[in-house]
């Protein structure tokens, strides 16, 4: 199965978030390695970008995580499918992100678009409850993709 997550997954290592999500993120880093699922992501959107930002800094705590999660899911084409160049949208969808503050958030529908299951997992319930019943994408929060693959 191949679906998109957005920022949460980083900022859950910064050293300021709760221990619960720095755990979270850690069991879901051990769930991806040893799984056979594969996350997509928009080479330039802010995941991406973000990833870069974290990853460059000497010293910062979550390097540890960011090495592993760079060896074991980024640069490993069975664990993470990067897009070069975003698909176009459906036009339903494109007017609802411009509707509000969402225009931002393009790019998780972009790679969720070249998906078979178009999951995005997020922590952003405005996005989830604006999107709710669009009849194309699944907007999953956190909590109830790991429960719904028993990740502990």
């Amino acid at each position: 199965m191949e679906f998109v997550i957005n920022e949460w997954y980083l900022d859950w290592h910064r050293p300021d978030e709760s221990p619960e999500n720095q755990a979270k993120a850690r069991k879901f880093l051990e769930w991806l390695t040893t799984g056979e699922h594969r996350i997509v992501l928009l080479r330039g959107s802010p995941f991406h970008r973000k990833l870069n930002v974290y990853s460059s800094s000497i010293g910062y705590p979550m390097t540890q995580f960011l090495k592993v999660f760079f060896g074991k899911i980024f640069d490993n084409p069975e664990k993470c499918r990067i897009l070069e160049t975003p698909p176009e949208l459906p036009f339903e969808i494109l007017k609802k992100l411009s509707v509000g503050n969402f225009a931002s958030d393009c790019d998780l529908f972009q790679s969720a678009e070249t998906t078979d299951e178009k999951i995005i997992v997020t922590t952003d319930t405005k996005l989830m409850k604006h999107f709710e019943g669009n009849g194309r994408f699944e907007l999953w929060s956190v909590e109830m993709f790991m429960a719904k693959f028993e990740i502990q």
